[in-house]
């Protein structure tokens, strides 16, 4: 049998340098494109973050509550 050469791409391939004048106007046509979110879908959105924040925060306190009961009575300490 006979070996077969294999080259192995590194993936670092060599890129061409970019003036900063040319990237900083790369970067403002890349920001063009993006679809930035009306003040009401922030809203919104910023509301829904808080509510599901009180419903974890009031879900993880029970668990804890429930916890910290369950051990105090396994470990003879809940009298």
């Amino acid at each position: 049998m006979s070996k077969s050469h294999v080259t192995r791409q590194t993936g670092l391939d060599k890129k061409k340098r970019v003036s900063p004048f040319d990237f900083f106007s790369q970067v403002r046509t890349e920001g063009e494109k993006v679809t930035w979110p009306s003040r009401k879908e922030t809203l919104i959105t910023t509301a829904m973050v808080f509510v599901m924040v009180v419903f974890a925060s009031a879900f993880f306190l029970l668990v804890d509550f429930i916890l910290q009961k369950v051990v105090g009575l396994v470990l003879g300490l809940g009298g």
